[in-house]
């Protein structure tokens, strides 16, 4: 009993609980709080730098959300589409170029971009474009572009943003 009073003191403490937001899971679309530990893809209810979303994702024991392949970034459009944040609303991904210049890696498991989705109507990024704080990488919805598309912004920007079960593989 005294576990168990524990246990919802602490939930209670660190926010892991139902503000009225609605996440929106990958495996079948059900709608689940953001601190349950079945849910593979969370978008949190608040805006936050690349940093900080970062963080937040962590503290949920997950990831920016890594973009692999086009069918990756499908399945994530589609969970944001459950979401409403969908609209006019960018999206922080876990890649940047933080640690070098030009040269693109994904925070949460340090591996290189192998597949890309650079918006084409944005200058591509180059390593001596002159950027300072803009190596942080964006999903926006693009429908001139022709649906999701990556750009570069400054890192401090305030957007949602996606976290997803870690993978360390």
């Amino acid at each position: 009993m005294v576990g168990k009073i524990a246990l919802h003191l602490i939930l209670f403490l660190f926010g892991c609980f139902d503000f009225g937001t609605t996440i929106v899971t990958i495996d079948n679309f059900a709608l689940n709080k953001e601190c349950d530990a079945n849910t593979p893809m969370v978008v949190p209810n608040f805006k936050a730098n690349w940093f900080k979303a970062t963080e937040y994702c962590h503290y949920l024991n997950r990831d920016l959300v890594v973009m692999t392949s086009a069918e990756k970034q499908e399945i994530t459009g589609k969970v944001l589409e459950g979401t409403d944040k969908f609209g006019d609303n960018s999206f922080w991904i876990g890649g940047s170029d933080l640690a070098e210049l030009g040269n693109f890696h994904w925070h949460s498991t340090g591996r290189r971009f192998m597949w890309y989705n650079w918006n084409e109507l944005l200058p591509i990024p180059v390593a001596t474009d002159g950027r300072q704080d803009y190596r942080c990488v964006l999903l926006s919805n693009q429908s001139e572009a022709g649906g999701f598309k990556w750009s570069l912004v400054n890192c401090w920007d305030e957007y949602y943003f996606v976290c997803e079960t870690a993978i360390y593989s």
